[in-house]
């Protein structure tokens, strides 16, 4: 019984997080990302490493939630910086794409 109890305590948790999804290529992880909104904001010479998308299919995390677990896993990745390039909401639910960036100076 303890051990329902931890499992179903796991699902729970773990079913309220943003879903990621990443298409790229990784390097070692990096400590700081700059966040920006508007390609034009960005002043140094990048390229792009990979796509990020994430979601809350639970309906349960906010835009800020999943904007921090893609920070998160952009650190994670070794991205200098991420590049936020669409939202989208229908209700609860909410969907959000960005690129992540490393500086080639």
């Amino acid at each position: 019984m303890k051990y329902l109890s931890l499992l179903v305590a796991l699902i729970l948790v773990t079913s309220c997080a943003p879903r990621m999804y990443y298409l790229g290529d990784d390097y070692p992880p990096t400590s700081s990302v700059d966040v920006y909104y508007d390609d034009g904001d960005i002043s140094k010479e990048y390229r792009v490493i990979g796509q990020l998308t994430g979601n809350n299919e639970s309906g349960l995390s906010s835009l800020d939630d999943i904007k921090e677990s893609m920070i998160a896993e952009a650190k994670k990745r070794g991205a200098d910086g991420i590049l936020f390039l669409f939202a989208d909401s229908f209700d609860d639910n909410h969907s959000v794409k960005a690129s992540l960036l490393i500086y080639t100076q």
